[in-house]
């Protein structure tokens, strides 16, 4: 449904349009009602509604100081003004703002005022259809970019650094956080808050964030406190960065290492040093048929004590890690990519794609073509 905001000093008007307009057939709900413009700019910030419709002249704020602060803030919410004959100007700089509409209290007639709320209702659904597109898209060729994959996404990131991204040619910050979804409060906060952010989504209950750096604090308390409210959000960061460049390199990096300690349940902020090089060696080239004599040498220790300390480490051996690694990001391939499994194959070091099936069966116990039908199933 879409949150409507109702603010007029006049009991008699918020009442009657509460009551006598048929909300629900323009997809409406009015979530709260306001007797001055700072009471609703204060249940606004609360309840982030996508339509405002409010009176010119209030106490404490005016409508038009109300319209200015919404706007600023959010940009894509919808005003619609009441105003009186003698508002005319008023009215005039509501409409320079960016207001919608507005309607002579004096003059009122329902079907003028259903018109603008049938217009309202088919921009806000067209634009969420059109953001819902763009975003699925944006989100799909971002993921298989992080997977190593060729495609337009690199194009993509030019045209955003080029318009709504130009913010991040200043310093900013990468946050890659998961239980996104569980969190309602946060999500809430978010969209009616800060203005310099964008957001990515990155495969199952997972994004992207990119925070102006000094947004840093403000936001990571916003963080800790939707964590504290029951959700299962979790985060990692990488910065300040700046520039498309680094955020190219800061993503990368932060998604193979998010990734491997998700997948295996451990952090490598406690392993040493040369372990932890190893590994990262490993993830960034999984299509590559290392040694441990090969890693060894790149990490600086003979062949026998980089063995001991990697399974002490690790828990596991040299060859017995990589194969379960290159498991893992098959499964994952599998899972949020429509990619062929030639592909996925060669992506994880087996060009033969039949070979890449029987290997997948024997470590799974199915194929790569049922284990995909089978997540496909579930998530249905």
């Amino acid at each position: 449904m879409i949150k409507v905001l109702i603010a007029d000093d006049e009991l008699i008007v918020r009442k009657g349009l509460i009551a006598t307009v048929d909300w629900e057939k323009f997809g409406m709900e009015v979530i709260a009602d306001a007797p001055n413009g700072q009471k609703a700019w204060e249940l606004f910030q609360q309840h982030c509604p996508e339509v405002v419709i409010t009176d010119i002249v209030m106490p404490e704020m005016n409508g038009i100081e109300l319209a200015r602060n919404i706007k600023q803030s959010s940009p894509t919410t919808k005003i619609l003004l009441l105003s009186c004959h003698r508002d005319f100007a008023f009215a005039q700089e509501g409409m320079n703002i960016g207001a919608s509409g507005y309607i002579l209290k004096t003059a009122f007639e329902d079907h003028q005022f259903e018109e603008y709320l049938g217009r309202i209702e088919n921009e806000i659904n067209h634009t969420n259809i059109q953001n819902s597109y763009d975003s699925s898209y944006l989100a799909k060729e971002f993921y298989e970019w992080l997977c190593d994959f060729e495609n337009s996404f690199p194009k993509l990131v030019e045209e955003l650094f080029s318009n709504e991204w130009n913010w991040m040619e200043n310093p900013y910050y990468i946050y890659l956080i998961t239980g996104i979804n569980s969190s309602e409060f946060f999500q809430k906060k978010l969209s009616c808050g800060e203005k310099h952010f964008a957001l990515i989504p990155c495969g199952h209950d997972q994004a992207f964030i990119f925070i102006q750096e000094k947004s840093k604090a403000d936001f990571e308390h916003l963080l800790v406190e939707a964590r504290s409210i029951g959700s299962s959000i979790r985060w990692k960061d990488h910065g300040p960065n700046r520039g498309m460049n680094e955020w190219m390199d800061g993503v990368t990096n932060l998604f193979r290492r998010f990734k491997f300690e998700k997948q295996f349940k451990v952090s490598m902020e406690d392993w040493p040093l040369p372990i932890r090089k190893a590994v990262q060696i490993i993830i960034q080239d999984l299509d590559q048929s290392f040694s441990s004599s090969y890693i060894a040498n790149e990490v600086g220790l003979s062949r026998s004590h980089f063995s001991t300390m990697f399974k002490k480490t690790v828990g596991e051996s040299f060859i017995a890690f990589i194969e379960k690694l290159k498991v893992k990001a098959a499964c994952e391939l599998l899972e949020n990519t429509s990619l062929p499994l030639q592909n996925i194959g060669e992506k994880i070091g087996i060009q033969d794609g039949k070979y890449f099936s029987k290997w997948f069966k024997k470590c799974m116990g199915k194929t790569p073509s049922e284990y995909r039908q089978d997540k496909k199933q579930n998530v249905s």
